[in-house]
């Protein structure tokens, strides 16, 4: 978008460069709905990279009984069709993803409030982990798929309404009673994605390996 001729240039300051410094100091004075919302963001991300990751192999030895062991020749074929089936699943996911966010923008939005929205988002996603967890059923998990769109989507766009939502209201300030900048929060909010990873790397790697993935994910059918 152009600026208009009659506005006048943004004031620059030296000090208004953003540093690691200064992220961090924001960091340690965000107000507190914005520490809720970003524990909520983390929480989210970590659900979804721990069940969407390893979702084929999910349906793969808990819904067809594969094994990825190759001496097993029906096993192992169990287990592909099974990973090809899990991609389906993954295909409705992305399809969802689509369909949930056009819903939401032209319908949902305007009817509902932010916070509703986005703990539906929660609730209908741990649904369908506990449908999957406790139906192995190829029909039912994939159609459970659904549920992963709704919740990528929450994460993608509500916690970002809900932010702009709080810079309009002028008691949304650091701890120390200054002003924040959208951007730094903004920032802090896509952090949670990366954090949300490097939580699911660090622990559930280890994790899966000495118990199983069907075990911590959805199943302990083993």
């Amino acid at each position: 978008m152009r600026r208009s001729e009659y506005e006048e240039p943004d004031d620059y300051e030296e000090k208004d460069n953003v540093t690691i410094k200064s992220m961090i100091i924001s960091m340690l004075r965000m107000p507190p709905r914005l520490w809720k919302l970003m524990i909520c963001q983390v929480i989210g991300w970590v659900a979804y990279f721990a069940t969407h990751l390893y979702f084929t192999d999910f349906v793969a030895t808990a819904v067809y009984n594969g094994t990825f062991e190759q001496d097993d020749d029906a096993g192992f074929e169990r287990y592909k069709k099974g990973v090809a089936m899990g991609c389906w699943g993954l295909g409705l996911y992305s399809a969802s993803t689509a369909v949930y966010a056009f819903c939401l923008e032209r319908w949902l939005a305007e009817r509902f409030s932010l916070n509703s929205l986005y703990f539906v988002g929660y609730v209908v996603y741990a649904v369908g982990c506990l449908v999957n967890y406790f139906i192995h059923n190829v029909v039912v998990n994939i159609i459970m798929c659904f549920t992963f769109g709704m919740l990528v989507v929450s994460l993608n766009t509500l916690p970002y309404h809900m932010l702009s939502k709080f810079h309009t209201d002028e008691t949304y300030r650091n701890k120390d009673g200054t002003k924040r900048g959208i951007g730094v929060d903004c920032s802090l909010l896509n952090s949670c994605y990366f954090l949300g990873e490097l939580i699911v790397a660090a622990s559930l790697g280890p994790l899966l390996e000495r118990t199983g993935y069907e075990k911590i994910i959805f199943d302990n059918s083993k």
